[in-house]
């Protein structure tokens, strides 16, 4: 054992430029591995065929290096003979041909461990990197050594593990960036999300002010000529600001329960203007319990409520209905008030339809205003 160590601490003197050369080599061979590998793994999917494609790309580079840097030395060093030149040559092509075979042989060996977590994966992919790598060089040196122990034996474990070391290094990095670049990718997600969320809360907060104005003077004026009326204005009016104040935090709702609230609402405003305000409301059934964004038909049924009645309209009827499209939900809130003009431009309710849509299902989603056959906000939503 003593002798052997000596063994290898002699031939560790004797060839440190070329372990000093070899560290280099590795070095700047597996960082642009693995650069490459990762900028490559958006465009080949196919991991084998990625890292075979890298692999090939940076041997072909190496190579020419390679004869450069072996024929100027063979050709310029006295006592060399031709046929050496063609031995290192063999070499060469020896050290390709096994680089490849061992290169896929430990992908498919580990392939098992690729998403493993477990805390001995990580020391059981260097030992067999520093195996397969200790046969590389086996494989690459015999055309040059054959069995000369004393010149290969010693040498091959100690350049076995330094390349297995800078592999390691190499994989320690990248899982580094891929970590930073994650916990900065979820900084960067939370921060939208609390965005997404501030927003739609000032759209969910902004309720019209002219009908709470209004509301109020109504509950007024019933308060000296009809108490039931008053306190089921009253009841209905509660029951819109508890909707309104989402208790729950929750920036969905169910279809039934929006469309309760546009039903309290509708009664709120009936009554203002009792007989001139009719409505209906139809859900087909099974899709009662599908989410959609709060808040989303009321300030439609408000724009109707609002310029319905303008004009020399008598009645204002409105029809709120939802039912399947395909796969999609298809959502109207319609009325026989005044048409759109040709250059209508949406108001505060109708941008906040747009917005909460856009925030909640982005590209998903089509708003349409139609005149005909029956003047109504269309919204398709993809479920």
């Amino acid at each position: 054992m003593i002798e052997f160590i000596t063994i290898m601490l002699e031939s560790l003197r004797n060839r440190i430029d070329d372990i000093a050369y070899i560290f280099l080599t590795a070095l700047v061979f597996l960082s642009a591995y693995y650069w490459l590998n990762t900028k490559l793994a958006a465009i080949i999917r196919s991991t084998i065929l990625r890292r075979n494609i890298v692999g090939f790309v940076l041997m072909f580079i190496y190579s020419i290096y390679y004869f450069t840097l072996l024929y100027g030395k063979i050709a310029h060093e006295s006592g060399r003979e031709a046929d050496e030149l063609n031995q290192f040559v063999q070499a060469y092509y020896t050290m390709v041909i096994s680089s490849f075979v061992c290169f896929n042989l430990y992908y498919l060996l580990t392939y098992r461990f690729a998403h493993s977590s477990r805390r001995w994966v990580p020391a059981v992919k260097f030992i067999i990197f520093f195996i397969i790598m200790y046969l590389a060089m086996i494989g690459t040196n015999w055309p040059i050594y054959g069995l000369d122990l004393k010149k290969t034996i010693p040498f091959y474990p100690i350049v076995a593990l330094l390349v297995a070391s800078i592999d390691v290094g190499c994989r320690y990095i990248i899982r580094l960036q891929q970590l930073l670049k994650k916990t900065k990718e979820l900084e960067t997600l939370k921060l939208k999300e609390q965005l997404t969320q501030a927003q739609l809360d000032v759209l969910h907060a902004k309720i019209n002010p002219h009908f709470l104005y209004n509301a109020l003077n109504s509950i007024a004026g019933l308060a000296l000529t009809d108490g039931h009326k008053t306190r089921q204005m009253a009841v209905s009016l509660s029951k819109f600001f508890r909707y309104s104040i989402n208790r729950e935090q929750s920036n969905l709702t169910t279809l039934q329960e929006e469309m309760e609230m546009v039903e309290t609402y509708l009664e709120i405003e009936r009554v203002r203007f009792e007989d001139l305000l009719n409505y209906e409301i139809s859900i087909e059934p099974g899709l009662e319990e599908l989410k959609i964004p709060r808040f989303l038909l009321q300030p439609l049924v408000e724009n109707a409520v609002k310029h319905g009645l303008k004009g020399d309209r008598h009645e204002l009827f409105i029809h709120i209905h939802a039912r399947r499209d395909g796969k999609k939900l298809s959502l109207s809130v319609q009325d026989n008030g005044l048409p759109f003009v040709d250059n209508f431009e949406p108001g505060y309710g109708l941008k906040s339809v747009y917005n909460k849509l856009d925030l909640l299902f982005p590209e998903k989603y089509e708003v349409a205003l139609f005149n005909t056959p029956v003047k109504q906000v269309s919204i398709l939503i993809e479920t």
